[in-house]
């Protein structure tokens, strides 16, 4: 017996309010190509917790690794706009 919305339907998801702000600080800073590096010092995460971020926003079509020098990867906007994700 399906629950008491159904089976074919879902809540929307809801982002969390700091994770939307990390997401719009990284595409505004993506104005220019930067380093893993440079976004993760600026937001104060881990190394994982960047790459993990730029992989979901790569996802959704925002954001694409550009070149990779030695082991420093190099990220920039996938889409040259200027409005906001």
């Amino acid at each position: 017996m399906p629950g008491p919305i159904g089976d074919n339907h879902r809540r929307p998801r809801r982002r969390n309010s700091q994770a939307e702000a990390r997401r719009r600080f990284v595409f505004g800073a993506l104005e220019r190509p930067r380093t893993q590096a440079e976004l993760r010092d600026a937001l104060g995460m881990s190394n994982s917790g960047i790459l993990h971020l730029l992989r979901r926003m790569e996802r959704d079509g925002l954001v694409r690794p550009a070149e990779r020098v030695a082991c420093t990867r190099i990220w920039e906007r996938a889409v040259k706009s200027t409005t906001d994700p």
